[in-house]
């Protein structure tokens, strides 16, 4: 054995790693008395807890091999030292006595002994000392950590000491008074002998208190009664003990209790076990979490890296080193600085850290730079840890390299957006960029020429040399235009030979002709193909903005009708178009244009007329009316611009905004508590779009109601008979996504009863024409009478439009149609006049009479 006392183990210049800084900060925090030695028998960590209960500080004792120095008075040993040299069974024994090995640590030793040179008459100390090992399983050093067992020791002999006096008063207060848990159990043994159960004979409050058991509900109860999940595991240890009458300490986890205790046990008379119990729950969370956080750091695929306040690198995992390619040990004691990319000015990093130092919290994408020079782009996490007066103590980065994601990013934008064979941009792109345009356009008050060129030829090209040589002819033209096109310009592929260029910044039309020129000059130069030389022309038509049109679909449908007419004209030229439709249609087309102006202004609303159940006074939704707030006429009604719309696209446009706007109300109302369905007038050509349901669908989605219903939509007898299969299919998908459909205006069209009965409508609306007239005209109300008996027969429900008197509500409720709206219920009103309507409307008395038969 090696002499500890020896001068030259001690090298007082020794520097000490505050190593794991991790490690330090738990055994520092650790309250079990805690000390490490290393390879060469040498103190390098001396926790507070030991200073408090050996009474040693760790400044006399760390960097030495004297740790002898705090237990004995003369040099000898300590476990750890055993367990670092690997001793003999023989060696503890001489030393300790009894001792045995650690049930859990390999290689690690327990022991127990009564130090008398401690102050205030000497400690018992239960120690437990055990190996440390290098990554590859070597010895390194040993950690040894003491439990002051002085109290349990002295309570032992208080005790034996009341037996003997018989002074159960001494014993009691003991009893009452220990901090830990104390039980008193019988052993229960089966016919073999073996134990098998323990019974409560008495417990301390300590007990009770940590226990949640009150000592008068389980005295005299068994183990399996009280702890059912537990009995058999403490049963056995318990056993051990008095069997044996060797005392026992062990970790009992109780799955009744939730919770985990230390408990040390030892034979009180024959057949009876006596145990304290030190819940140590907290502790073993303690160890569990620490146990993760290490995992966690080490394992995870994200870089992690602590900082002190002053950014000083502490720690990094190895996710972090990966990522950034610098060696831990050249990262740490450095600040993230050394990764800077210079890509962010000063002002990004002042933000960040503003926002880091009052929210505690910053997220971003910063880019940053490895060792090797590449600049990365990082998704970067910083959060500040506090100490207990709100300081900041720590500042932890969790970074993940998007590096594969950004180049995603690109090539799914690249392939979204760009033609794949010229690097163009495509239709998807060149849309936004027409739309950039135009707003430019208004801004700057220039005109923007929107191009449409074709190549003039281009099929003998592809049948004499062939697609590849038409390819290269394509990628070369391309390479051209982005030669001469300007700033603010742009060339894009249609597909095929077809191009759209964008000219923009244009003062006049002879501005745009200079600049066609540029364009047709550079194309008129020969093209060297696979050894080809080859020259082609060019056909280009051209509509201006604002000059011919204000949106971009009519802008290229214009340009492609002037590149027609340049074709005609015989090719290798330009075309301007020009509008020569009459005074009507450019009226027309100025009323279209201007109803999408208004759209995007907020200029258009909608109304809401009430449907109610005149029988039961119910209101059981409303209809969606439009209305145009316009800035010059007033409020228009949609009849005098909904019909200019009906032949166009703009339709569409308005009936979707017609669809997030009534989704947006009834949330609105949902939120007030008010729960109105909501049905809207939806046009032919809206419905026989291709992307309809799927647009609805998406909406839907966005607005949180896809199969939730409360949305209903009215089409007219007469769009739905034009493709009756069409509009099946479409009736069917839309109540797939919670949408239901009524036929709208019944009996204006051709009322047939075998389309009627093809469409899966829930719901028939009696035109107003037949109800206003119903009570003069016989055979209004005969057609009336005969949609609420079809209805009936078809099993949908019916509902009367027009009801504006008492008597046509009376009529309709003798005739079986309880559902009605109109002017006699109420107009269309703002929406937010309809929660209250609800709340204080009434339906007539008459009504109520009339349903009952009076």
């Amino acid at each position: 054995m090696r002499r500890l006392h020896d001068a030259k183990d001690v090298d007082p210049n020794i520097v000490f790693d505050p190593g794991d800084r991790l490690l330090s900060e738990i055994i520092e925090g650790n309250p079990v008395p805690t000390f490490v030695i290393d390879a060469e028998h040498r103190v390098t960590h001396w926790n507070r807890a030991c200073e408090i209960v050996i009474g040693v500080s760790a400044a006399d004792v760390i960097g030495t091999c004297d740790q002898w120095r705090a237990f004995y008075s003369e040099p000898r040993p300590v476990m750890a030292d055993l367990v670092l040299d690997g001793a003999l069974n023989r060696d503890f024994e001489y030393y300790y006595g009894h001792y045995k090995p650690s049930s859990f640590i390999d290689g690690a030793c327990e022991a127990e002994k009564f130090f008398p040179d401690f102050p205030g008459g000497g400690r018992w100390l239960f120690f437990t000392a055990a190996p440390l090992r290098g990554t590859n399983g070597e010895i390194i050093g040993a950690i040894e950590t003491l439990q002051d067992t002085t109290e349990r020791k002295r309570a032992e002999l208080a005790r034996a000491e009341s037996e003997r006096r018989l002074a159960e008063e001494n014993y009691k207060a003991l009893f009452t008074e220990m901090i830990n848990g104390f039980a008193l159990c019988d052993l229960v043994l089966d016919q073999d002998g073996r134990p098998v159960d323990f019974r409560f004979i008495d417990v301390n409050p300590a007990f009770e208190g940590m226990t949640g058991l009150s000592a008068a509900k389980i005295a005299g109860h068994c183990g399996g009664d009280v702890l059912p999940k537990t009995r058999a595991n403490w049963a056995k240890q318990l056993g051990q003990v008095a069997l044996t009458g060797e005392p026992m300490a062990f970790e009992g986890h109780s799955e009744d209790l939730g919770k985990c205790f230390e408990v040390r046990a030892f034979r009180h008379s024959s057949g009876q076990v006596a145990a304290t119990f030190q819940d140590i729950s907290g502790r073993k969370q303690a160890e569990l979490r620490l146990q993760m956080l290490a995992s966690v750091f080490e394992n995870t695929q994200e870089g992690i890296v602590i900082t002190d306040p002053d950014t000083r690198i502490l720690e990094v995992n190895d996710a972090f080193v990966h990522i950034t390619g610098y060696a831990r040990e050249e990262l740490i004691g450095q600040t993230p600085r050394i990764l800077k990319s210079g890509r962010h000015n000063l002002e990004f990093y002042t933000t960040m850290w503003m926002t880091l130092l009052e929210e505690g919290f910053w997220r971003g994408e910063i880019w940053n730079r490895r060792k090797s020079g590449e600049v990365f782009p990082e998704q970067l996490t910083i959060s500040t840890v506090l100490d207990e007066h709100g300081r900041p103590l720590h500042f932890v980065a969790v970074v993940v390299d998007i590096t594969a994601i950004k180049r995603h990013e690109a090539e799914l934008d690249r392939i979204a957006h760009y033609d794949p064979l010229t690097g163009l941009p495509n239709r998807v792109l060149l849309n936004d960029r027409m739309q950039q345009a135009m707003m430019r356009s208004q801004r700057d008050g220039n005109l923007l020429a929107v191009c449409f060129l074709d190549v003039d030829g281009f099929k003998p090209v592809n049948d004499t040399y062939g697609h590849e040589a038409g390819d290269y002819l394509l990628i070369e033209l391309a390479d051209r235009f982005n030669e001469v096109l300007r700033k603010h310009e742009t060339a894009a592929r249609l597909g095929g030979d077809e191009f759209i260029i964008l000219l923009a910044d244009l003062k006049d039309q002879a501005h745009c002709i200079q600049a066609l020129e540029r364009i047709q000059g550079a194309i008129k130069r020969p093209f060297a193909i696979k050894g080809q030389v080859l020259s082609i022309t060019a056909s280009v038509g051209v509509s201006m903005y604002p000059m011919q049109a204000t949106d971009s679909d009519t802008l290229i449908r214009e340009a492609d009708q002037a590149m027609y007419r340049a074709k005609q004209q015989g090719k290798n030229t330009h075309c301007f178009y020009e509008d020569t439709q009459d005074a009507g249609v450019i009226e027309r087309q100025r009323m279209i244009d201007r109803v999408i102006v208004g759209i995007a202004a907020g200029e258009l609303v909608l109304h809401y007329q009430p449907r109610v159940n005149m029988r039961s006074g119910h209101v059981i939704g409303v209809e969606a009316l439009i209305r145009w707030h316009h800035p010059e006429r007033g409020m228009l009604p949609p009849d005098t611009f909904i019909p200019i719309l009906e032949d166009s696209d703009a339709i569409i446009t308005l009936g979707e905004w017609v669809i997030l706007e009534a989704l947006r109300q009834l949330q609105r109302w949902e939120q007030q508590g008010l729960q109105l369905a909501v049905s809207i007038n939806i046009a032919a050509r809206h419905l026989q779009s291709s992307e309809f349901v799927a647009r609805l669908e998406e909406y839907l989605r966005q607005a949180g109601r896809l199969h939730r219903g409360g949305l209903e939509i009215e089409l007219t007898e007469t769009s739905a008979i034009k493709d009756l299969r069409r509009i099946k299919s479409l009736i069917e998908a839309c109540r797939a996504l919670g949408v239901e459909c009524a036929l709208d205006d019944f009996g204006t069209g051709y009322s047939s009863l075998t389309y009627l009965k093809l469409l899966p409508v829930q719901t028939l609306k009696i035109d107003k024409s037949f109800v206003l007239d119903m009570s003069q005209d016989t055979e209004n109300y005969a057609i009336v009478s005969g949609v609420i008996g079809l209805a009936r027969a078809f099993g949908m429900t019916v509902i009367a439009e027009g009801v504006e008197t008492t008597k046509h509500g009376v009529i309709l409720l003798g005739l079986g149609c309880e559902l009605g709206q109109g002017f006699g219920i109420a107009p269309p009103m703002s929406a937010e006049r309809v929660p209250g309507w609800v709340r204080q409307w009434k339906a007539d008395p008459a009504w109520a009479i009339a349903a009952f038969g009076g």
